[in-house]
């Protein structure tokens, strides 16, 4: 049995060292409806998930419509800002309450000139290099910082924040 479980850690970690969260050019083109986001969007993170948890459902994305984390859809159609506020919100969750995930989008949002789109792509990029760094090297020492502002800090600290509690339930699978 034990056999079966470094079997299963190993082809996590290859998982997670290959894991590539989607930026937005990655994010379909075209509106979909909530079935089709739920399977997109759990396909592009399983890799994040080892205990069997449900990574997305329906009532998920109308809990997060409902709480205002989201927009809601336009005639049943999810756009690509659905997707890309939904892909963080998933990945969020790992560690922080919605309402905290709420908070952190508030203030990205307030920032001068923030734009949606090079947000999503920097939050896609941060998370993808700690999450590969903390896979390889098992922590996040050799990633040394210069924040261009206290948001950018911010963004650094809650990504680390997540891949540290990746790379904890990945450390846990075999114990």
């Amino acid at each position: 049995m034990l056999h079966f479980f470094h079997g299963a850690k190993r082809k996590h970690s290859k998982k997670l060292i290959a894991f590539r969260c989607p930026r937005w050019k990655d994010l379909p083109d075209f509106d979909l409806y909530m079935d089709q986001v739920v399977l997109w969007i759990t396909q592009k993170l399983e890799p994040l998930y080892f205990n069997q948890e449900k990574i997305l459902t329906n009532s998920m994305v109308n809990n997060y419509v409902k709480n205002s984390i989201v927009d809601p859809p336009v005639k049943k159609h999810y756009t690509s800002k659905h997707l890309a506020y939904l892909i963080v919100v998933c990945i969020l969750k790992r560690c922080y309450t919605l309402s905290e995930i709420a908070g952190l989008i508030d203030i990205q949002a307030k920032i001068p000139g923030s734009n949606y789109k090079a947000a999503y792509d920097k939050f896609s990029t941060y998370f993808e290099i700690y999450l590969h760094e903390v896979m390889r090297k098992g922590n996040l020492d050799s990633i040394h910082s210069k924040y261009h502002s206290k948001e950018e800090e911010l963004l650094c600290n809650v990504v680390s924040s997540i891949v540290l509690k990746i790379y904890t339930e990945y450390y846990l699978l075999d114990q």
